[in-house]
């Protein structure tokens, strides 16, 4: 265990510099980032489902943002009326609504994705290729660390 409080504090503040900068780079208009996250869950939801689905149900949208449903229904609630998402109802259970993206919801996620990309292809010229890597795998060390020791 490491006793040196300095490295502590400095690995503290690096981790919450990194967080600040990737969120920062998040420039939306008219949402949160937390909608934001949930639009993201609905595509990526969707596209586990079969092509045949009307949408994702409430719940795996709770469950993939670890929010509680009541949360969740007023985060959609705001997506809807910001013309984001789409509620359906099952035609053979009307108790069952599902959510979909609506087209400006998908291409606001097409147009983030292509200038998250375009911000780590920059991102990546400048750190080099071969710090990129060493990053990567270090980060993915840390990442390996944390989540066994969340096991226990």
């Amino acid at each position: 265990m490491c006793d040196n409080i300095e490295i502590n504090k400095e690995f503290f503040d690096v981790i919450m510099r990194l967080k600040r900068q990737s969120h920062g780079n998040i420039k939306l208009k008219d949402l949160y980032a937390g909608e934001f996250m949930a639009l993201t869950a609905i595509y990526k939801l969707r596209m586990k489902e079969c092509n045949d689905s009307i949408g994702v149900k409430t719940s795996d949208i709770s469950n993939c943002l670890f929010m509680k449903k009541p949360t969740t229904s007023k985060m959609l609630n705001n997506l809807e009326d910001k013309g984001y998402i789409n509620r359906l109802s099952d035609k053979k259970d009307r108790r069952r609504t599902y959510i979909d993206l609506t087209k400006k919801g998908t291409d606001l996620l097409e147009k983030h994705h292509k200038e998250m990309v375009d911000y780590t292809n920059l991102v990546i010229s400048k750190l080099g290729e071969e710090d990129t890597k060493t990053l990567v795998n270090l980060l993915n060390k840390l990442c390996d660390i944390m989540e066994d020791l969340n096991k226990n």
